[in-house]
């Protein structure tokens, strides 16, 4: 089939089929795994970040511990749910000043301290990169947060804390970095002027659905339906990137259909001899289809190994870039369903073998006395 004889057109068509299906297979898998690896990533991001779910006060009013609803939920999934406090501040740092949405939390957030549970103590704050390059904040600086609102001030004056700087995290997504600082829970209360049983919500970490446990006027809010617009805009890129690269497959499919039928034309001669010598004609159509399947596992291999390939160098050094600001991420992501991998292979592979026959099914018909006149 891949014979390097001279003037070997089957040769030829064997390796221009072998290419394009590879090619096809090669940017049909890497789609997938690009959409895959960006959705992964966003959701794992949005999770660590605003937790499995949210239950919050319909008008966004503050919540009372005390609360029946409330007060039963913490006894039941006490383990499962972290109140927070969070609402509008100012940062000034020097002459420098910006709008900040403040979060206070017992805990400093898993996305930035990994799985320890580090206190975040009194007078400490988390900057987001977005907000310390603007106002050119390092670790270790002193900022000042000024309240909105001056109920628990004693003059004219909205209440100023100051804090230090205890770390600046890089989420990878700008809305967050841009504007979200993290401070403790007693610091945030006393910032909005909450009293000690007041609290914004509760963050629901557990895999059990509660949603039926809320009553109004509280309600749940999941990580997904908070972010049910990117999703969908995912969804809606997704089916139009599959069939545009779909379509270079199927370019391949139809390069193997053409050198099969190249392949039969070539060879009219020495099937019109088999034939003549009484050699089953289905023998020769299996031989063909089999010439076929083999164009299309080396096909599908190749495509297989270069997406391998790509993914490794890509995952490890990060090549093709992506405008943070843009794409939530600063690089192209690869992440693999290995399900998916290994359908699109095997379907490409029997796509392959089904194309394969179309060029075969009438080799019955060639004209025997005109092969072999010359013969």
């Amino acid at each position: 089939m891949l014979s390097n004889g001279s003037g070997n057109f089957a040769s030829h068509a064997s390796r221009l089929a072998i290419f394009g299906l590879s090619i096809g297979v090669t940017s049909l898998l890497l789609t997938t795994s690009i959409i895959h690896g960006f959705e992964n990533i966003m959701s794992r991001k949005l999770l660590l970040l605003d937790g499995q779910a949210r239950i919050s006060h319909i008008l966004g009013t503050p919540m009372n511990v005390s609360d029946t609803t409330i007060h039963l939920l913490t006894k039941k999934f006490d383990k499962e749910l972290i109140p927070f406090v969070n609402g509008l501040a100012f940062i000034r740092s020097k002459s420098k000043a910006d709008g900040v949405f403040i979060e206070g939390l017992e805990h400093v957030p898993t996305f930035i301290s990994g799985s320890k549970l580090d206190k975040i103590n009194d007078g400490e704050i988390i900057l987001g990169k977005g907000i310390s390059s603007s106002l050119m904040i390092k670790n270790g600086d002193s900022i000042f947060l000024q309240s909105l609102n001056n109920n628990k001030s004693v003059t004219p004056f909205p209440l100023i804390k100051t804090f230090k700087v205890r770390e600046i995290y890089d989420s990878g997504l700008k809305e967050y970095d841009n504007t979200i600082v993290y401070i403790s829970k007693n610091d945030a209360r006393e910032i909005l002027s909450f009293n000690s049983e007041q609290i914004s919500g509760l963050i629901y970490n557990g895999y059990e659905e509660i949603r039926s446990e809320i009553r109004y006027p509280y309600y749940y809010e999941t990580w997904k339906e908070k972010h049910e617009l990117l999703f969908r805009w995912i969804s809606i890129q997704k089916w139009p990137s599959y069939i545009m690269f779909g379509l270079i497959s199927l370019v391949g499919l139809i390069n193997l259909v053409g050198a099969i039928t190249m392949i039969t034309i070539e060879k009219t001669k020495q099937i019109g001899i088999l034939i003549a010598q009484g050699v089953p004609v289905l023998f020769l159509k299996k031989v063909f289809i089999i010439q076929g399947a083999l164009i299309g596992l080396i096909g599908c291999i190749i495509g297989g190994l270069l997406t391998l390939i790509f993914a490794l160098i890509q995952t490890k050094f990060a090549i093709l870039k992506l405008p943070p600001d843009i794409y939530f991420m600063d690089h192209i992501p690869i992440s693999f369903n290995y399900d998916i991998f290994l359908k699109i292979l095997f379907f490409s592979f029997l796509l392959s073998i089904i194309a394969s026959w179309f060029p075969v099914k009438n080799i019955s018909t060639h004209n025997l006395a005109e092969s072999l006149r010359y013969e």
